[in-house]
């Protein structure tokens, strides 16, 4: 059979090929072959080499690991408005960790997960409100508050919220006030926030 004989060749249930001999088929004249219903055990011998650069839409790239885990120090607040819990240290892959100006800048664009865990402390007797806030790049994007009442001690506050960040300019930080006249209370280095990328632009 000549090569350019043959384009295709269907084989449906029961049906056979016969005449052809010395060798079977030459080598390129079949580009396509649809057999149906046949059973598993009738296939037999080895099969052709398979060409990576022939298949399209198969990724064989790993995933960006992208995450950061922020550590944070004692940070004071005395009713003076919202203040930057400052960043001690920063565990990080595809995450920039400034402990200068205390904030957390993706070099992937995505939509990520920020997990701020503020753990407040105060001395003072007396009633007062708590507030802890991620900002992103400036703006303050969710808070969560907490009231205490007359005794001393400390509380803490937990955000989980979803954004979506650029991978060059845009950036995260951690805030926190509390509404105590001539009070000081103060967020602990105890405090934890985490970063991950949950989908990759």
């Amino acid at each position: 059979l000549h090569n350019s004989l043959i384009m295709a060749i269907q084989i449906n249930g029961n049906g056979t090929i016969t005449g052809i001999s010395n060798g079977g088929l030459p080598d390129g004249c079949i580009l396509d072959a649809d057999i149906n219903g046949m059973a598993a055990s009738k296939l037999t011998g080895a099969l052709p080499a398979i060409s990576g650069a022939n298949l399209t839409g198969i990724s064989t790239s790993s995933p960006t690991e992208t995450y950061a885990h922020v550590q944070f120090g004692d940070t004071y607040d005395s009713n003076s408005g919202y203040v930057r819990h400052n960043i001690v240290s920063v565990e990080s892959s595809g995450i920039t960790g400034d402990t200068s100006n205390d904030r957390l800048t993706p070099t992937v664009a995505g939509f990520y997960l920020v997990i701020y865990n503020a753990c407040w402390q105060w001395s003072y007797t007396g009633g007062t409100t708590a507030y802890s806030a991620v900002y992103k790049n400036g703006s303050q994007w969710q808070r969560a508050a907490f009231a205490h009442g007359s005794y001393a001690g400390s509380g803490q506050i937990t955000i989980l919220i979803g954004m979506s960040m650029n991978g060059s300019s845009d950036y995260v930080d951690f805030r926190g006030y509390e509404n105590r006249s001539n009070a000081t209370a103060h967020m602990t280095a105890l405090s934890r926030a985490a970063m991950f990328l949950l989908k990759e632009s």
